[in-house]
C-alpha cells in the first residue's frame, strides 16, 4: 500500500512538473506575440527602425524551464553515427585485449594448480597439517539480518521480553 502512495506520489509530482513547464512555455509564447505586435506598431510608427534588434532576438537562446541539462529530457538522444571501420578497429581491440586477459588467467590456473600440487602430502605417511575451519559463530551482515528477524518471528513478544 506504501509502494502505491509513494509511486502515486511520484506520478503526481512529474506530472504537476509537466504542466507547470507547459503553463510557462505559453507564458513565454504570449509575451514574445506581444512583444512581436508591439514590434510591428514600433514599424508602423517608425519605419526606419533598426533592425539589430531582431537579429539580436534570432540569436537568443529557447529559455530553459527548470531542466539544467542541454536538451529535453523526454526526447529520444540523437547518436552520432561513427565510423564503421573505427568501430570495428575498436572491436578488435576489445576482443585481443580480452583473449589476452583470459590466456593470463588460464596461465596463472595452472600454475595454481601446479603449486597445488607441490605442496599437497603424500599418500604414504606424510601428516597432513590441521585444517582451519571457520568459527561455528562467523557473522556477516547478512546473518545478523537473518538473525533479528528469525528471532522477532520466533522469539518472545516485545512486551514479555526483559530489558537487560
Amino acid at each position: 500500500m506504501e509502494l502505491l502512495l509513494f509511486t502515486l506520489a511520484i506520478l503526481f509530482s512529474i506530472f504537476s512538473a509537466l504542466m507547470e513547464r507547459r503553463r510557462r512555455r505559453k507564458q513565454v509564447e504570449e509575451a514574445q506575440r506581444q512583444h512581436a505586435e508591439v514590434d510591428q506598431q514600433h514599424a508602423e510608427v517608425n519605419p526606419a527602425a533598426p533592425v539589430v534588434a531582431e537579429e539580436a532576438k534570432a540569436k537568443e537562446e529557447e529559455p530553459t524551464f527548470g531542466w539544467p541539462f542541454d536538451g529535453d529530457p523526454f526526447e529520444e538522444p540523437v547518436l552520432a553515427e561513427a565510423d564503421p571501420a573505427e568501430a570495428e578497429r575498436e572491436a578488435l581491440e576489445a576482443e585481443r585485449q580480452a583473449l589476452e586477459a583470459e590466456r593470463r588467467t588460464v596461465a596463472a590456473e595452472k600454475l595454481a594448480m601446479e603449486r597445488l600440487k607441490e605442496t599437497k602430502p603424500q599418500e604414504s605417511g606424510e601428516r597432513r597439517r590441521p585444517r582451519r575451519t571457520r568459527s561455528r559463530w562467523f557473522l556477516t551482515p547478512q546473518t545478523a539480518r537473518d538473525a533479528i528477524v528469525y528471532m522477532e518471528i520466533l522469539g518472545k513478544p516485545k512486551s514479555e521480553r526483559e530489558e537487560w
